[in-house]
């Protein structure tokens, strides 16, 4: 069976790459701590969804499982309730966000309860995958890794288009207030005449377009680099 080299899977960012999870791309990258928060969800989510899967698969197929074919599919009703628990998770997210950051919490709005039917998170979910896992503690720890790779992708992409849209579009970088400190970098020169036409959807989906097409010529460059040249770079 053939397999991807490990380097390959750098180029595999979900919202850059995959083009999946593209709603919250777009709809909360008007400010850095609105992404920075929506990651922290997803991740959440992510983390404990994958988790539980592992679990259910071990405690209903027994450990002798990942021997079977590793294309059978997750579906029925076992894929219904991991779907269940990424639900409840996700409502456990909000709750926790309600408490203790209430404006961001309002501030995201809906998509905060979306995370529970994000693409990223459904990839995760029927990815088959599982079954060629190792069981134990070392397949969960292979989960859970590959799991907050997918999310910490996600945020990556996130910040990014959240901070050029920002800068842009307000002149300011707003993050975690801290004590005396409330937040907000200005950005000098910017915020006086900002492109506001950068925080509206359209912005997003450009900034989104520009990350994008940067993921894949880099992809591009780095895959005409000699096999030789790849390597030494790896070492």
């Amino acid at each position: 069976m053939q397999t991807k080299p490990a380097g390959a899977r750098l180029w595999e960012n979900p919202v850059a790459a995959v083009l999946i999870g593209l709603c919250p791309a777009a709809a909360v990258t008007g400010r850095v701590i609105d992404a920075a928060w929506m990651s922290l969800g997803l991740i959440f989510v992510l983390i404990l969804t994958r988790a539980s899967r592992v679990i259910l698969h071990l405690l209903l197929d027994g450990p002798g499982s990942e021997s079977r074919d590793p294309g059978e599919s997750f579906l029925g009703p076992r894929w219904l309730g991991v779907l269940f628990l990424a639900a409840c998770f996700t409502a456990s997210f909000e709750l926790i966000l309600n408490a203790f950051a209430p404006q961001e919490s309002a501030a995201l709005g809906i998509y905060v309860p979306l995370v529970a039917v994000n693409c990223i998170v459904l990839e995760r979910i029927a990815d088959g995958s599982l079954r060629r896992a190792v069981p134990g503690s070392a397949g969960m720890v292979r989960a859970l890794g590959a799991a907050a790779a997918r999310g910490a992708g996600f945020a990556v992409s996130l910040i990014l288009i959240s901070v050029v849209r920002e800068v842009l579009g307000s002149g300011t970088i707003t993050l975690f207030p801290m004590g005396a400190f409330d937040g907000t970098f200005v950005v000098a020169g910017i915020s006086a005449a900002p492109a506001r036409a950068v925080l509206y959807a359209g912005g997003g989906f450009l900034c989104l377009g520009y990350l994008a097409g940067a993921v894949r010529l880099a992809g591009r460059l780095r895959s005409r680099q000699p096999q030789g040249a790849r390597g030494a770079g790896a070492e």
